[in-house]
C-alpha cells in the first residue's frame, strides 16, 4: 500500500503517479488540508451531517493523513484506473475506494476554487481566461502561474 512519506523521497514516482513535482504538490497541500478540515467539522466521511463530535483519524484508517488523501485522489484522476486497481494500490475495497473517491473529489474541487484554481468548462470560459492578464507558464516553477492540474469539459448533452 503506497504511502505518501515512501511516495515522496522519489520525486520520479511522485510525478509519474499524479503528475505533479513535489513543490506543488506540497505547496497545495494546506488548501487541501483546510477544504478537509472544513468539511469534516460540518459531514461525516459518508456526507451527512454531523451531529456529534468532530472527526477523528483512525490509526487503521486506509488514507491516515492528508497527503495520503491527496495522493489517493491525484492518483486516481491521473491514472485512471478502475476502483478496483486504486483499491488494491491503496489496500482497501471497491466500495471503500467509491466513498473515498467521492468525498475528495469534493474536498478538491474546493481546495481548487479556494486558490482559484478550477479548470475552465468550456472554450469561452478558457478564451475568456487567456485573454485577461492571467501569468505565463513557465517551466511549473511558479505553482499560481501554473496551469490546472487537470482540464474538464463541459457535460455531453447525449
Amino acid at each position: 500500500m503506497p504511502k505518501f512519506d515512501a511516495i515522496l523521497q522519489n520525486e520520479r514516482r511522485l510525478r509519474a503517479m499524479t503528475g505533479l513535482p513535489r513543490t506543488t504538490f506540497t505547496a497545495f497541500l494546506p488548501d487541501f488540508t483546510a477544504a478537509m478540515e472544513q468539511y469534516l467539522a460540518r459531514y461525516t466521511l459518508d456526507g451527512y451531517l454531523r451531529e456529534g463530535d468532530r472527526a477523528i483519524t483512525y490509526t487503521n484508517s486506509p488514507l491516515p493523513s492528508p497527503q495520503d488523501r491527496l495522493l489517493f485522489i491525484l492518483t486516481y484522476l491521473k491514472q485512471n484506473a478502475i476502483q478496483e486497481v486504486q483499491g488494491q494500490l491503496f489496500g482497501m475495497s471497491q466500495s471503500n475506494v467509491s466513498k473515498w473517491v467521492r468525498l475528495l473529489l469534493e474536498i478538491l474541487t474546493k481546495a481548487l476554487a479556494a486558490q482559484q484554481l478550477l479548470p475552465a468548462r468550456t472554450a469561452q470560459e478558457l478564451a475568456a481566461y487567456l485573454q485577461t492578464d492571467a501569468p505565463a507558464f513557465v517551466d511549473g516553477t511558479d505553482e499560481r502561474s501554473s496551469p490546472p492540474l487537470f482540464t474538464m469539459t463541459a457535460p455531453s448533452a447525449r
